[in-house]
């Protein structure tokens, strides 16, 4: 110890100042090594036995010589022992791996030396040895008090500690699942570097809190408060083995998660999951996913925010949330194993080379990742589909149950097939596989739609087959089901049965089954019978022939009847089809024939079926009597002359009535007997037949079926008014119907277009109808072959109104009828029975079809054949009567101006004559209707009546409340008349004088006339003329409004575009009859241009040359400062029949202001010299010379003319 005298000392300052207390007088250099060595042991194994060999092979690692020589020598024992040893070592050596087993470690025990370098300069110091300064100078610093052992033990262990988390964060670093993981392995660098800066602070707290203890200058308390800190921390030693094990478990899950699903292949991150999701190589990707291992916890919060605190602040015990790991919750550790498994076995599934997955799908690929998902905590399974996320709790189909064998045939079987709960509702399909017993290779079947039965075939007879199954999804194919076995039956079902039936028995013939296993003998058959729902009755042929008979069967019975094969120990075949069949009963149609009566004796003859005619109201025929226990269907034939009505309803008739092709006989429930042209429709009337229904019919239900005259035939416009009269009739009959199922318009298929006629025919039939019967209008098309028909576009570029079906056709049903009366014993017999065929389904399809349709009341339809028929009568007797007002205008105007003009004249002279147009009634024979005449008035009131009686005139359309709307006087109903003749009236020229029409006035009015007085009593007559006809407009614009309203198409006739058209078509194809269909056309586009007069607001009397000089008549008017009064107008010629301005113009009006109406219609009349002249007028009664008032009896029948004279105004 010479050296360490005060001479030999260089720092000699430490004396002075007092900065040491020892001096370190020796170091020794060296490492520390230790080896931990561990072993899991079972239940079953005995714990100090594996104990003692573990400590006999350890004893033996020192025996191997320090330079490497050597060996340790074990028993066979030991050998087997030592490697169920694991590994763990510690050390002062920095290792490029560590030891994991006994191997490893013996290994490592050989390279010690080496590892501390040839010279030692590898070393670390582990022993110090230190000397007192105070024994070598007296003014050396001493230590002044010492400090407790126990407080310096706690100092250390905080140290110590620290370290320990060092390593263990070093050793969780360099785990494979921090490797994989870089998020987890960031976490946990995270926390040690926040101990290493605890540490630091710790240690620089320390070092100056000791050292001024040692010089007395603090306490041995501020140590403790120091120490009580830092265990209070949140690096508190439970704190940080909390976190530690946490940390462990969750990596420990991991990687047994992960090596389970081993070779599924792992991405550390979301960027790298993106990358693999972004290939255009890769259809599909089914992820597992980690989605907590990336939760910042708030410890490492309170860590930092710990590290950020003064050191004088509160010694309080921190307290931290309680954290609880996902794979602490049990809920979510339960569900990442359930995720684990189902992912493990989709995976494998379809990655592994088996039967049903041979090799790998390269479009979809199966992965681990981890990221944050909070909606999914714990973990989940992602489904991605061309680059993007398609679900984030995607669950794979799951291993589903073994199929169920519902049925199987000799070479066909019926599986239910059932998936597991889990992922069942991403099962789009599912992938069966079938196989002969104990064979080798699987066939499959695969069904590309959830359907939970199905049904295959192409097995072989009489052999036991293997099934199993496999759910599939978008992203491949579950786990395969366990196996399920089944044996296909011996041999086919017998074939083509035969059967002839008596009243008791059924004789049977059939051919043997076409398909038979390999060894399988037929030894009998079974014939299986029963009636309706009763069980099944059985027996059996004794030998094998392909014939038997049933006896003591029930007459009028049906039976079932089906057969299967006996093959003695192979089993029986499957049922053959079931076929059904009747003993015989007295059929109804039989029945009917022998009440019906012969038309044509054929093959088959055709018969007239036995009806009941009632006349109530309309034609009627019924068959059958009235079944109330059964529903009824009403529907309405309609279409165009020719379109096969009449043949269609026959052969509804024969399908209802089970009519079969092999008949002898066919029925005519419609026989018009006629010998029309075919141009002219060959039912004559609207009928109803009523089919009651009785057992054997083929409809569950009554129907009525109502027959209409064809529209549209030669005989023009006014047969289809008739047609229309009739409809309206039935169909406001007492006996009538009151709702309708169906209204069917029958056309011909071979219509490419509708032509103008066409088009009418259709409008026509459908502006009988309220616009509620359009759902129920079908379009039942006649002539078809099978193909599309043309005329479907032909109603669709019409825009006819009628309901689309899924095509968006009209809503069709295509018959053809051509074989309804056919040879059925010609060689072409099977030409006609496929058309019979094809007619029989069609039938079957329509009749399905409208036993679905929901009835549909006639209460609008009824009200618009009310509204049209009160237009109808209003527009026939404004016609005329504008025409005898305008005449009756200009005589009245013609009389003013000479009246006025030759006044001088006239007095002077009272002879004077002078010319005026006069209207004279007269008479024109009508044919094949009846008519409504007024007697009083000379005036036809309805042209075409349904009305035959004079006594029920008062039912006239014309009438309402007793009363006629449509005559000028408007009289009582009991004045008009059914006669043979209708009024028309016509101009002609008369010469008056001065002095005739002069005593006409005083006559009429029992004074003195003046002109000045003839002039007021014309412009009376003048108002009196407008007022009559004011009436009849008003009635007619209600009933167009009210027709817009509620039909379901217009009039066709009520356009005169249109009509004119119709009349182009009749002058270009000249048919025979043109002409007068052509002068029909004419009268009913005078009554369409009143309408439309009438609907557009125009005023019926105004003509297009009366607004030429309106301007300048208006301007003379006003220049004149004249105010007309209410009843009298300007009597100026040159004035009287302008549009004056609306505050001075003459105005024809009821008392109550708010019915103020001025009709403005143009109707161009000529005066003598040609010149247009437009009036505003309304009709009166009175016109022409005045006559006598009464007409004798004897006159009114015979017609004679009216003698009119004045009337009193109503």
């Amino acid at each position: 110890m010479n050296h360490l005298g005060s001479k030999n000392m260089t720092y000699t300052e430490v004396f002075d100042k007092g900065t040491a207390t020892h001096v370190v007088t020796a170091i020794l250099y060296g490492a520390q090594a230790f080896f931990i060595f561990d072993r899991e042991v079972s239940s079953s194994e005995n714990t100090q036995d594996i104990q003692g060999n573990l400590e006999v092979i350890i004893k033996k690692i020192p025996s191997i010589s320090i330079e490497g020589k050597g060996d340790v020598t074990l028993t066979d024992r030991e050998k087997q022992s030592k490697n169920t040893f694991s590994c763990k070592f510690y050390g002062d050596f920095a290792l490029d791996s560590n030891p994991v087993n006994y191997e490893d470690a013996i290994n490592l025990y050989k390279s010690l030396p080496k590892r501390l370098g040839e010279n030692g300069e590898k070393a670390v110091p582990v022993k110090v040895w230190l000397y007192p300064l105070k024994k070598l100078d007296n003014r050396a610093a001493q230590l002044l008090r010492e400090i407790s052992e126990n407080n310096l033990y706690k100092a250390e262990a905080i140290i110590q500690q620290m370290t320990d988390v060092k390593m263990r964060c070093n050793d969780l670093m360099r785990q494979p699942t921090a490797k994989n993981f870089p998020d987890m392995k960031r976490s946990i660098g995270q926390f040690r570097e926040y101990c290493e800066q605890f540490t630091l602070m710790f240690q620089k707290q320390l070092a100056h809190t000791l050292t001024s203890i040692r010089r007395d200058q603090l306490d041995e308390e501020k140590l403790m408060e120091v120490l009580i800190r830092a265990e209070r921390s949140p690096f508190g030693k439970l704190q940080v083995e909390e976190y530690l094990s946490r940390r462990q478990q969750e990596m420990d899950t991991v990687e047994s998660f992960i090596n389970k699903l081993h070779p599924v292949k792992v991405l550390s991150s979301e960027h790298e999951l993106n990358k693999v999701v972004t290939d255009p190589k890769v259809q599909y990707i089914v992820c597992y996913c980690f989605t907590s291992l990336n939760d910042e916890e708030e410890y490492l919060s309170d860590l930092r925010k710990w590290l950020q605190t003064d050191e004088s602040s509160t010694n309080d015990i921190h307290q931290s949330n309680k954290v609880e790991l996902w794979i602490k919750n049990k809920e979510l550790h339960q569900k990442a194993r359930r995720y684990l498994q189902e992912f493990q076995e989709f995976s494998q599934s379809n990655t592994t080379s088996n039967t049903q997955s041979n090799t790998l799908r390269q479009n979809i690929q199966y992965i681990i990742s981890a990221f944050c998902d909070t909606n999914n905590p714990g973990a989940s399974i992602r489904l991605y589909e061309a680059g993007s996320l398609v679900n984030d709790r995607f669950s794979p189909p799951a291993k589903p149950s073994p199929p169920t064998i519902l049925s199987m045939t000799h070479e066909r079987v019926k599986l239910s097939l059932k998936p597991a709960d889990y992922g069942k509702e991403f099962v789009t399909g599912y992938k069966i596989g079938y196989r002969i017993h104990n064979e080798e290779k699987w066939d499959n079947h695969t069904i590309e739609t959830p359907a939970q039965e199905v049904t295959f075939k192409g097995l072989q007879p009489n052999k036991t087959y293997e099934f199993r199954c496999s759910s599939m999804c978008k992203a491949g194919l579950s786990a395969v089901s366990d196996l399920v076995t089944g044996r296909t039956l011996p041999t086919s079902p017998p074939e083509s049965i035969q059967c002839n039936a008596d009243l008791t028995c059924l004789q049977l013939q059939w051919k043997e089954p076409s398909v038979k296993g390999e060894g399988v003998i037929i030894r009998g058959y079974k014939v299986q019978y029963k009636h309706e729902n009763q069980s099944w009755s059985e027996m059996r042929t004794k030998t094998k022939r392909e014939n038997c008979e049933i006896r003591g069967l029930n007459p009028e019975t049906v039976y079932t009847i089906r057969l299967l094969a006996v093959c003695g120990d192979h089993g029986v075949s499957a049922p053959s089809d079931e076929k059904v069949i009747s003993t015989p009963k007295f059929f109804i149609k039989y029945q009917l024939l022998k009440d019906s009566t012969l038309l044509t004796k054929a093959k088959p003859s055709v018969h007239q079926l036995k009806t009941i005619h009632s006349e109530s109201g309309y034609r009627k025929f019924v068959l059958g009597e009235e079944n109330s226990a059964m529903g009824s269907k009403v529907i309405l034939l309609v279409g165009a002359t020719g379109s096969g009505k009449t043949t269609l309803i026959n052969g509804m008739a024969n399908y209802i009535l089970g009519v079969d092709w092999n008949d002898d006989f066919r029925f005519k429930l419609v026989h018009e007997i006629t010998n029309q042209s075919e141009a002219h429709s060959q039912t004559s009337q609207v009928t109803a037949y009523e089919i009651n229904h009785n057992p054997g019919y083929k409809i569950p239900y009554s129907l009525t079926l109502i027959d209409t005259p064809g529209f549209g035939d030669t005989r023009g416009i006014e047969q289809d008014k008739k047609i229309t009269e009739s409809i309206s009739k039935f169909f406001t009959s007492d006996d009538g119907i009151d709702q309708i199922d169906a209204v069917c318009f029958v056309v011909q298929a071979s219509l490419a277009r509708l032509t103008h006629t066409q088009k009418y025919i259709f409008n026509a039939v459908f502006s009988i109808f309220g616009k509620d019967i359009k759902d129920n209008i079908l379009i039942l098309i006649n002539f078809c072959d099978g193909e599309k028909p043309p005329v479907l576009e032909a109603i669709k570029t019409g825009n006819i109104p009628c309901t689309p079906d899924s095509n968006g056709d009209p809503t069709h049903f295509k018959f053809n009828n051509s074989a309804l009366c056919a040879n059925n014993q010609s060689s072409n017999v099977s030409f006609n029975q496929m058309f019979w065929d094809m007619g029989a389904h069609s039938m079957e399809t329509f009749f399905t079809s409208l036993g679905k349709l929901e009835a549909k009341s006639l209460k609008l339809t009824k009200e618009v054949l009310q509204e049209r028929k009160k237009l109808e009568v209003n527009l026939q007797g404004l016609q005329p009567q504008i025409k005898a007002g305008l005449v009756k205008l200009e005589e009245i105007r013609k009389t003013e101006i000479n009246l006025e003009q030759n006044k001088d004249l006239m007095e002077a002279n009272k002879n004077f004559e002078f010319e005026v147009e006069v209207t004279v009634p007269k008479q024109e024979e009508i044919h094949g209707h009846f008519i409504t005449n007024c007697q009083q008035c000379h005036f036809t009131c309805h042209e075409i009546c349904q009305i035959p009686n004079d006594k029920d005139k008062i039912k006239c359309s014309a009438m309402k409340d007793g009363n006629c709307t449509v005559c000028p006087g408007k009289c009582v109903w009991s004045v008009h008349f059914n006669q043979k003749y209708k009024w028309i009236y016509e101009q002609q020229k008369e010469k008056q004088t001065y002095e005739e029409i002069k005593k006409n006035y005083e006559k009429a009015h029992g004074e003195v006339m003046t002109v000045a007085k003839i002039f007021q009593k014309l412009k009376k007559n003048y108002d009196i003329v407008k007022e009559s006809v004011k009436s009849l407009i008003i009635k007619s614009s209600r009933s167009l409004k009210r027709l817009r309203e509620i039909a379901l198409r217009p009039n066709p006739l009520s356009t005169t575009e249109y009509i004119d058209l119709m009349i182009q078509t009749e002058e270009q194809e000249a048919e025979p009859g043109y002409e007068e269909r052509i002068q029909s056309l004419r009268d009913v586009r005078a009554n369409a241009e009143i309408a439309g007069k009438i609907e557009r607001g125009e005023d019926v009397f105004v003509s297009p040359k009366r607004k030429e000089r309106e301007p300048s008549l208006r301007k003379k008017y006003e220049n004149r400062n004249l105010t007309p009064s209410r009843d009298v107008r300007r009597r100026d010629s040159e004035i009287d029949n302008i549009n004056i301005p609306t505050t001075n113009r003459f105005r024809v009006l009821n008392e109550n202001p708010e019915e103020e109406v001025f009709w403005r219609n143009p109707l161009d009349r000529r005066d003598q010299q040609g010149e247009h002249r437009d009036l505003d007028i309304r009709l009166g009664r009175e016109g022409g010379r005045k006559r006598s008032r009464e007409t004798t009896e004897g006159e009114r029948e015979q017609g004679s003319k009216p003698l009119r004279g004045k009337r009193e105004r109503r």
